[in-house]
């Protein structure tokens, strides 16, 4: 017997807890970046001082070059997605038509038998389509959050040091 990780429904369950993982892991990062920041922002008052000005200035631009580093690979990955269920999904209503007119020609019982079982097996692998679209959007999800991630940790550890 397979183990869970190997099976469709496992790689599934993993990805998405390696998702939530990363989230929480990135909640957490920002929540400490937002206290740091916020903190720095009221002891600077009304005149920052160079290093507070380049912690604001870079906390701008790094927000705007994460934002834009997750909507590419978002898109990149949706853009492949739907190419990929385009074609998986061209291919199952190929194989079932091939099927049901293989079928429906059948001239002996034994022939439409065999057919029917084929148009059986056709339909039967159809359910592991969903489990890989699932997989896809997790790892979807996952490549547009690891810019964001990337950043909040970082700046969690780079300010937590100072």
């Amino acid at each position: 017997m397979a183990s869970l990780i190997s099976s469709p429904v496992g790689e599934l369950s993993t990805t998405w807890l390696r998702v939530l993982t990363d989230a929480s892991e990135m909640f957490n990062a920002t929540t400490q970046v937002v206290q740091h920041r916020t903190t720095r922002m009221a002891m600077a008052g009304p005149m920052p001082n160079a290093r507070d000005r380049h912690e604001f200035s870079l906390m701008s631009r790094e927000k705007i070059e994460a934002a834009s580093e997750s909507v590419r690979a978002m898109g990149s990955g949706f853009m492949s997605l739907g190419v990929t269920l385009a074609m998986e999904t061209g291919k199952q209503m190929w194989a079932a038509s091939v099927a049901s007119v293989a079928l429906g020609s059948s001239r002996t019982p034994a022939q439409w038998l065999e057919r029917q079982a084929a148009l059986v097996k056709i339909a039967t692998e159809c359910p592991a389509h969903p489990l890989k679209l699932a997989s896809s959007a997790a790892h979807l999800v996952q490549d547009g959050l690891a810019p964001i991630h990337g950043r909040a940790t970082a700046n969690a550890k780079r300010l937590g040091a100072l």
